[in-house]
């Protein structure tokens, strides 16, 4: 079931046992968007279901914040146009080459490609990995971009992060709210869930210029400013 967030955001909320993230969705007059395409199809379908279930109209556009599986393995099954940044696509390019069978899998946990992490919750979220399909977005873009929905707008930002080589947050100007994928999270492939400082810092310093009410993270409940402060530093006190 969708959660209303704000009179033009709403959420499919994550689950944390497949790990699924919040998945968004934006209502404007003209246009609707979804800020991320889920782990699956079969997550992709809830969040499908769930839109029509409330009476809305189904998105025309699946904004991706960055290439991580949770938020990317659903895109080969959404009906609309699937846009994200030119990082984003370039490692998905690459991910389109990987073979989806337990003895490759295996061996990218061997040579680092994969984190155990992902591994580990892939297995549960599929339960015949040869299932997964991955592909690049329909469309990229290479800096910041708007997009009009029809009195809603949403605009989208790259920011560099402690979390992965890419990354874009999505901010709802007219709503107050911030969709932050999981750019504030520790880079679970090269520093087993630790964090970058000047990385940390840099996204932070990013954010932070963003006039937000509403954070929502992809793994954690929506957040006011205040709750997004102490989320930082505790960040801060464990990791750095």
């Amino acid at each position: 079931m969708l959660t209303q967030i704000s009179p033009n955001v709403y959420i499919l909320p994550f689950d944390s046992h497949r790990d699924r993230p919040n998945l968004g969705y934006i209502h404007g007059e003209k246009y609707s968007v979804l800020v991320d395409a889920g782990n699956s199809e079969a997550h992709l379908t809830a969040m499908l279901v769930a839109i029509e279930e409330a009476g809305l109209p189904a998105p025309k556009i699946a904004l991706i914040t960055h290439w991580h599986w949770d938020h990317t393995f659903g895109m080969h099954a959404f009906p609309g146009t699937t846009m994200t940044h030119i990082k984003t696509n370039e490692i998905l390019n690459t991910i389109t080459e990987w073979e989806w069978a337990p003895k490759a899998m295996a061996k990218r946990l061997e040579t680092g490609e994969e984190c155990e992490f992902c591994d580990t919750h892939m297995q549960i979220e599929y339960d015949n990995v040869n299932d997964i399909k991955v592909v690049t977005a329909d469309i990229e873009f290479s800096g910041d971009l708007t997009l009009n929905l029809g009195r809603v707008t949403v605009e989208v930002t790259p920011v560099t992060n402690p979390h992965s080589d890419d990354g874009a947050i999505v901010f709802i100007p007219e709503d107050k709210v911030l969709f932050a994928g999981d750019a504030d999270t520790g880079d679970f492939y090269k520093l087993d869930g630790g964090y970058d400082a000047d990385k940390f810092y840099s996204y932070i310093k990013t954010v932070d210029k963003v006039p937000y009410e509403t954070y929502i993270h992809g793994h954690l409940a929506p957040m006011t400013r205040l709750e997004v402060s102490k989320l930082r530093k505790e960040i801060e006190e464990e990791e750095l």
